[in-house]
């Protein structure tokens, strides 16, 4: 995949789980945030940056959070509640997309070597 593709591919996957964020509102964050706390422990484990995304997700809802207030509590967006919000989901998109980022396979990587490839050993 070449690095247009991937950027592509990232910014796209990065928007779908940023706006999956909805679904937390409401009594399913009781089992959103600590099935994905628990899956990016269990990948963190195995060492993949899939963990990143998972980690992020939960964090997202910050910007929802900011969103709701935003639009239900007049003068929100100038209070450090609003800001804390938003800080919060940006570092949870950035973590979204790290993750991504590292997760995708770039063109020139191989990560199996190919069947009748000797040259690893």
């Amino acid at each position: 995949m070449n690095s247009t593709m991937k950027i592509i591919t990232v910014v796209l996957l990065t928007v779908v789980l940023t706006l999956g964020a909805l679904f937390m509102i409401g009594p399913q964050i009781v089992f959103i945030v600590p099935l994905a706390i628990g899956a990016g422990i269990t990948l963190a484990l195995r060492r993949s940056f899939m963990s990143l995304v998972c980690f992020g997700y939960p964090l997202v809802f910050g910007l929802v959070s900011a969103y709701v207030g935003y639009f239900e509590l007049p003068g929100y967006e100038r209070t450090l509640a609003f800001a804390v919000s938003v800080a919060i989901g940006a570092v949870g998109v950035g973590l979204m997309a790290l993750g991504l980022w590292k997760t995708i396979p770039s063109r020139g990587s191989k990560s199996v070597s190919e069947p009748g490839d000797h040259s690893a050993g």
